[in-house]
């Protein structure tokens, strides 16, 4: 993906808030000590050298592992690898977040950035739901007009859960082409169906994949499925934007956005920023 950063550490989160972003999205995973930190995977192959510091436990999930553990991980030299066009020696031993961390860089600066938190992959971690009520409740994030929180889920029993803690919290709903919001095929029906259990369950923001330049995902931002949404009362926030000609295709149709190229999408708004390597250079990110 066209990153400058290596993804949900540090670096590519201080870069967004710098550059002007709403909000900072993270994939929330629970530590088999209990701590939430930001993941995207459900094992850490992929974004960390645990293949050379754990080499027998490298496909198990981050359950299983104590948040000493995934701190010794190196979170950042596989971008290096991954995109030497834009490799800094800083991004070398990045670690690993904790929501805690990413909650003080929102916080910092003297300008709250807004969350955006999934719970990914929830059946992994019963009981998230309530750890990150608990967590954002003790930090002053639940009901909080001064910190802008959205919360977001692929999951129909999360979205469930989250809405008991989080009843006034803004919700996004996450549609992908599979049976769990009753999506598969796509039909007017199942969509509908879909977008009523939202509803009835405190959903305001619908989240679709679309078929973007550099993705395949499956097309749920289709005219016919961009008018059910807002005539059934639904913010539209689809994902991911991270190309010129996304931005031109979906943005139109779409009330907010999920991007990997925060720059992209500012210049797409005419909101003016500084330049990505001027922001890692005078973060110290050389």
């Amino acid at each position: 993906m066209p990153r400058h950063a290596p993804e949900e550490t540090a670096p590519s989160y201080w870069l967004a808030k710098k550059l002007g972003a709403d909000y900072l999205e993270a994939d929330l995973q629970r530590t088999k000590d209990s701590v939430l930190i930001c993941l995207h995977d459900s094992n850490l192959k992929r974004t960390t050298n645990i293949l050379e510091l754990f080499p027998d436990r490298a496909d198990s999930p981050v359950s299983d592992f104590t948040l000493d553990e995934l701190k010794q991980l190196d979170a950042g030299s596989w971008f290096n690898k991954e995109n030497p066009d834009k490799a800094r020696d800083a991004f070398k031993g990045q670690r690993i977040l904790t929501l805690e961390e990413l909650i003080e860089i929102a916080e910092s600066g003297g300008q709250v950035t807004g969350l955006y938190l999934e719970t990914k992959k929830p059946e992994l971690f019963p009981g998230i739901e309530k750890d990150l009520y608990k967590l954002l409740e003790q930090k002053s994030w639940v009901n909080n007009p001064n910190k802008k929180l959205i919360l977001q889920t692929f999951s129909t029993k999360s979205l469930v859960l989250l809405n008991q803690y989080f009843a006034d919290t803004p919700k996004c709903m996450l549609l992908w082409n599979d049976e769990e919001f009753l999506t598969g095929g796509a039909t007017p029906d199942k969509l509908k169906q879909a977008l009523a259990f939202g509803k009835a369950n405190g959903a305001t923001i619908v989240g679709p994949s679309f078929k973007g330049e550099m993705n395949d995902y499956y097309n749920l931002m289709k005219k016919w499925m961009v008018k059910m949404y807002h005539k059934e009362g639904y913010l539209i926030h689809p994902y991911t934007f991270d190309t010129k000609k996304d931005e031109k295709e979906y943005v139109p149709l779409s009330d907010g956005q999920f991007t990997n190229r925060t720059d992209l999408l500012l210049d797409y708004y005419k909101r003016s920023h500084e330049t990505v390597n001027a922001i890692l250079n005078e973060l110290g990110y050389e």
